[in-house]
């Protein structure tokens, strides 16, 4: 996102519009759509609820064709695609082929488990842009623990190795979601990442919504602070794997921030007073096509639906008008429990508000 975000930035006519959508509460462009293109899932997650509960069968090519050249017409520079597991959805790589026909970046997140030397080889054939893997320790049974399946570590790290050779640098990332139950392995994290030629590590703090797993307390993010995190920023910002010592300290630095943190709070009150700009830039859409605006909302509120109108007539309707013309803080409750837009929020603050970079 922060890319986008700098896309904006260098355009004097880009920054114009945006601001102008703003502060009119009219659409701007959906820069960033993540589809969720699969709700089945072959793995059995502590923190995820995918496996656990059925749903309807997924969209086909010729949809989501037609989805992503409406997107494109509308200025869309980035889609992610993400389940449940993507790799379980069939005719993967010629989704991926088409969104990079048409001009947008393709990415992914993977469990990894289904990515063989072959499949990483057609993924970026295809035009993938970047893929984020899962991996939640440098520990085998911890990973396997958080992700109920045998073998599950194993095959993440392989399919590492096989994508490496094929993707650009800067292609790789992992996404570890950081609970009670890894936390304290999570230093030798940069080593293992370093070996396989990871280009970036992305720490997640536990989104809580199951009672399998637990966020951190207090009195371990104040460990977390003390004894890990100090070795994950030495490590990971020598390799170029973090850009800044803030990223090692996903609870933040104060005692208020921890009980924040604690209570799934990671927005440490950002907006109470700060407005989000998902609403102008961008949405998720489900394996069965309704619109949420953010990915951190998957279902409250659905803006639209798919099956029944254009991607066009819900960005810009009614309800997604609501969104932008409201003056509540935060717009969900939902909101507190979100450090995903940060930073690109903060830049396009300091953009409506005249300035190119924020103060």
């Amino acid at each position: 996102m922060p890319m986008l975000v700098d896309r904006i930035q260098q355009s004097r006519a880009e920054r114009h519009h945006f601001r102008r959508a703003v502060t009119r509460g009219q659409p701007y462009k959906p820069i960033y759509v993540k589809i969720k293109i699969a709700w089945v899932c072959n793995l059995r997650c502590a923190m995820c609820n995918h496996w656990r509960e059925a749903s309807e069968p997924a969209l086909d090519l010729a949809f989501y064709r037609d989805l992503v050249a409406e997107l494109a017409a509308l200025g869309c520079q980035k889609i992610h695609l993400t389940g449940g597991e993507p790799m379980l959805w069939p005719d993967l790589e010629e989704l991926i082929r088409d969104i990079c026909d048409r001009g947008i970046r393709p990415t992914m997140t993977s469990n990894g488990t289904r990515i063989d030397a072959e499949r990483a080889r057609a993924l970026v054939a295809a035009g993938l842009r970047k893929i984020n893997i899962s991996l939640d320790s440098p520990e085998p049974a911890l990973h396997d623990q958080a992700r109920g399946v045998p073998g599950a570590w194993e095959k993440a790290v392989a399919a590492c190795r096989h994508l490496r050779p094929w993707l650009r640098p800067g292609g790789l990332q992992l996404n570890t979601v950081i609970s009670a139950l890894n936390y304290a392995s999570l230093g030798r994290l940069p080593d293992l990442a370093i070996a396989l030629g990871v280009d970036r590590l992305n720490l997640i703090p536990l989104d809580e919504h199951t009672p399998d797993i637990q966020r951190l307390s207090p009195a371990q993010i104040q460990d977390y602070n003390r004894r890990i995190g100090p070795v994950i920023a030495r490590k990971a910002l020598s390799a170029g794997l973090l850009s800044k010592v803030a990223q090692a300290y996903p609870f933040g630095g104060d005692r208020a921030a921890h009980e924040q943190s604690s209570a799934g709070h990671y927005a440490h009150g950002y907006y109470e007073d700060h407005p989000c700009f998902a609403p102008w830039t961008h949405c998720l859409i489900d394996h069965v096509g309704r619109v949420s605006v953010c990915c951190m909302l998957p279902n409250q509120p659905v803006i639209g639906d798919l099956r029944t109108a254009s991607f066009r007539e819900i960005w810009t309707g009614d309800a997604f008008a609501a969104l932008r013309r409201t003056q509540n803080l935060p717009l969900f409750d939902t909101c507190r429990h979100c450090d995903m837009f940060i930073a690109a929020n903060q830049q396009l603050s300091a953009l409506v508000a005249g300035n190119r970079r924020p103060d």
